[in-house]
């Protein structure tokens, strides 16, 4: 058996007195009522990706799938790291956009990403005084961005879109939320988003999620379908 599972005979370490059981219950109960909240708040944030040509993801499901994802990246090719911490920041990495709201970066600036960067960084605080402590704290030290795990999943989430663009209908979103109708255009954007992660994300252990990432973007590009111009089409 992996030496990182418990057997299942194991007991629960915590122990409770009479008097301390019914305080420790009042206070699940406020906490899982104040996550239930979160949790349907949250799924209610769209993105800009599409599962379906009538259906965008919204941030729950987002926040699932990267943690599938590089929980399995993380365990198979990064074992040094630890992969319930990772699934951890996964689950929280967004929560942010409950205060802020989902800003896509796809078609951003320099000007745009700072302005995003600073309006979530104001409302940070106001985020972690109304979650529970250890979410309150899971939050804060993956915005910190100092933990190899908190860099490690806000790269694989940079995976996610283009994965979502191969699976669904990807060419729909370029061309009614980018104004992207050329494969030319669409390289473009892509280069620039590769030279942007290379900066953000510059140590030499990330080159396999690097590699990987722009194999994918690639693989978009070759599904991509151009929309006609018009004037190619009336004349």
């Amino acid at each position: 058996m992996n030496e990182q599972y418990r057997p299942y005979s194991a007991k629960f370490d915590q122990k409770y007195t009479a008097e301390t059981t019914h305080e420790v219950a009042a206070r699940v109960e406020r906490d899982c009522l104040v996550l239930a909240d979160t949790a349907m708040r949250f799924a209610a944030i769209e993105r800009v990706p599409r599962y379906t040509p009538e259906t965008r993801e919204n941030d729950a499901e987002h926040s699932f799938m990267l943690a599938l994802v590089a929980a399995e990246l993380a365990a198979t090719y990064f074992p040094e790291l630890d992969t319930g911490l990772v699934a951890q920041f996964c689950i929280v990495h967004d929560l942010i956009e409950l205060k802020t709201g989902d800003v896509a970066t796809f078609a951003l600036d320099a000007d745009g990403l700072r302005a995003k960067d600073a309006a979530e960084k104001a409302k940070i605080n106001a985020l972690c005084e109304d979650l529970p402590e250890h979410t309150a704290r899971l939050v804060r030290v993956y915005e910190e961005q100092e933990v190899p795990e908190a860099r490690f999943v806000r790269f694989v989430d940079k995976l996610l879109p283009v994965l979502v663009d191969i699976l669904g209908p990807g060419s729909q979103v370029m061309h009614e939320d980018y104004a992207t109708f050329e494969r030319e255009q669409l390289i473009a954007a892509e280069q620039a988003m590769r030279k942007r992660f290379e900066s953000m994300f510059p140590e030499p252990e990330l080159a396999p999620i690097h590699l990987a990432r722009n194999s994918l973007a690639r693989k978009f590009t070759e599904l991509f379908q151009p929309l006609p111009r018009l004037q190619d089409v009336l004349f």
